[in-house]
């Protein structure tokens, strides 16, 4: 009985803080898949900047799983305004799960 009080807190330590279950590293990721290329946190370059995207989707139902898609799928006519009609690029290899990390950051910015 104490041999398993004093195991279960130290598995349970060394499985939540496996790489498997950690969350990402968003802005690596984000440097891995070339995003602050066309982006950057707080001024337009070739496409709107993070804040702008958080300041149009934030609170918006449905934004988080929209804008993952939209990561990987690419897009167009969102942001024709300010981007003259280019196209973001998609990501097709990257994870939903990671997808979904780097829009829950972009919304996460004042």
């Amino acid at each position: 009985m104490k041999i398993t009080r004093l195991i279960l807190p130290f598995a349970l330590l060394v499985i939540l803080t496996s790489p498997a279950l950690a969350a990402p590293d968003v802005k690596s990721l984000m440097n891995q898949q070339g995003c602050f290329s066309c982006h950057a946190v707080d001024q337009k370059m070739v496409g709107p900047s993070f804040k702008q995207v958080a300041a149009r989707y934030r609170g918006k139902k449905g934004s988080l799983s929209m804008l993952a898609k939209k990561i990987i799928s690419g897009g167009n006519g969102h942001w024709n305004d300010l981007t003259g009609g280019m196209m973001m690029p998609p990501h097709p290899d990257l994870k939903p799960s990671d997808a979904k990390a780097i829009a829950q950051w972009v919304l996460s910015l004042k």
